[in-house]
């Protein structure tokens, strides 16, 4: 099954994942229909889901190392709402000569749940090794490169 990052960054994540290699513990939900899970098991969706997000990452990086050109490519990897946000932040990157050198990574990924529509998994994104250039050639400061998250796909 191939799945589709929908939802990058969930503020109140910030205090759940931490970017640690600490497993955390699932969240319970109520849900009035139990609904199988779309992976034989809990590794078979973990592996699936950050194929799915590498994916992701590697398409992003790209069109932001090409300074925001092309952002269409996003398409194929992302649904309709995340698509609009990033298309807003690539234009950005088009209209003031900004652009990625190097790359982006995750780690720390874990399993939060997976149903037959989606999985979820918190993960930290590293971007310790990816700066961003601005038109006069000069690197912009970040202060913080590693970003806990909550992510979630859609199972096609």
């Amino acid at each position: 099954m191939r799945l589709l990052p929908v939802l990058a960054i969930s503020i109140a994540s910030l205090t759940l994942v931490g970017c640690s290699t600490t497993t955390p513990q699932a969240i319970p939900t109520s849900s009035a229909v139990e609904q199988a899970p779309a992976f034989a098991s809990d590794e078979e969706a973990l592996a699936a889901a950050q194929a799915a997000y590498a994916e992701y990452l590697a398409v992003s990086d790209q069109i932001a190392r090409d300074g925001g050109a092309n952002p269409e490519r996003l398409e194929k990897v992302v649904d309709k709402e995340l698509l609009n946000s990033e298309l807003s932040t690539l234009s950005m990157f088009a209209d003031q000569g900004i652009y990625l050198q190097g790359q982006s990574n995750f780690d720390s990924a874990h399993l939060q749940g997976s149903t037959s529509n989606e999985v979820t998994l918190y993960l930290c994104l590293d971007t310790s090794n990816a700066q961003l250039i601005d038109a006069q050639g000069e690197i912009k400061s970040v202060a913080q490169t590693r970003f806990p998250m909550v992510v979630t796909f859609n199972v096609l």
